[in-house]
């Protein structure tokens, strides 16, 4: 890892207690040039299984994951922040896409920009190449940590530990990208996180099409614009993505006849979500069809509990034809 970091620790709570002031009053905080300061901690992140690109974000700033975020299948994902210059993202997704590194687009990008050093930056590619930029007039704590297929970075927070916590989840967390991603943000919250406190995030999660249902790269696209409590909202708003993801590969796979494969997804967006009654009446039909018919009546019993519409569903749709001379199936239709 590649860590760099700007002003001392001790520096924070006589550099930034005017602006943790201001942080109290709602409405955006400025900088001396007059710039909004989206003081933060985010992550940049690939999978290279894959291919997904991602980045999330907190931060006790206004609709900090629109302002902070971009991404685009295939070719990378940019954090920009501190006075942050939106610019950076769109320019830098075309500069990539231009064949340029990631160390050549940061270069590219604060070179030209005279208030580069109230920047923070971090680029990752395709190919899991990244750069990090922090700028040296950048509100302390300020600094990044370089990974494998990752950067963490983040100014005004309360201390190191927080990049350092964040980059400790994200390696030693298994799931989805945007899992993981989450992870990260918790762990950068539960190490103190911005110091100013809480109030917006977002994930953002793109990977390339290949098919021809889906006409966006984006995967998971959340945000938590305004909130007192980001992370309970973000969670929930991620696993509600996700598993809606996992429902939709469940269908794919039923489809093309691997139920198996589709029964581990439903139960994946079953355990995300477990208040969801259709995905428990999915996987009900899915273990039927796949021959587990005494599994399949056992979800199907709990479907109806939750919600007693799928009765009427499992006796008129078709779903349940394997099983009508069950005794069970009976049963539960109430005959």
């Amino acid at each position: 890892m590649k860590k760099i970091t700007g002003m001392t620790l001790a520096a924070i709570w006589t550099a930034s207690i005017p602006l943790i002031a201001r942080a109290q009053i709602q409405g955006p905080i400025l900088d001396e040039a007059g710039e909004e300061i989206i003081a933060t901690f985010s992550i940049v992140a690939r999978d290279p299984a894959t291919q997904e690109l991602g980045v999330a974000v907190q931060s006790r700033a206004f609709r900090a994951g629109a302002i902070v975020s971009y991404a685009k299948a295939g070719v990378g994902a940019i954090a920009t922040q501190a006075s942050a210059n939106q610019t950076y993202g769109p320019r830098g997704l075309e500069l990539l896409e231009l064949g340029l590194s990631p160390d050549e687009v940061v270069r590219h990008l604060t070179s030209a920009d005279p208030g580069r050093d109230r920047r923070q930056l971090a680029v990752i590619d395709a190919g899991g190449r990244v750069r990090a930029y922090t700028g040296s007039g950048t509100s302390d704590w300020a600094g990044h940590i370089e990974g494998e297929n990752y950067s963490v970075q983040g100014n005004i927070l309360v201390g190191e530990e927080v990049v350092r916590g964040m980059a400790r989840a994200f390696e030693s967390t298994e799931g989805e990208l945007a899992e993981r991603l989450m992870a990260a943000l918790d762990a950068g919250q539960a190490a103190g996180g911005d110091a100013r406190g809480k109030q917006a995030g977002g994930i953002l999660v793109v990977k390339p099409i290949g098919d021809s249902n889906r006409t966006t790269d984006r995967w998971v696209d959340i945000r938590v614009d305004d909130s007192p409590t980001p992370f309970i909202e973000l969670r929930r708003l991620m696993n509600m993505a996700v598993s809606r993801n996992s429902f939709r590969r469940s269908r794919d796979l039923e489809r093309e006849g691997r139920f198996s494969e589709a029964i581990t997804e439903q139960t994946k967006a079953i355990r995300l979500m477990p208040d969801n009654d259709q995905y428990v009446y999915g996987l009900a039909r899915l273990r039927v069809q796949a021959g587990d018919t005494s599994g399949g009546l056992e979800s199907l019993r709990r479907a109806i509990e939750m919600n007693a519409r799928w009765r009427e569903v499992a006796a008129t749709s078709g779903d349940f034809d394997n099983a009508l001379d069950h005794p069970g199936f009976r049963e539960l239709l109430g005959g």
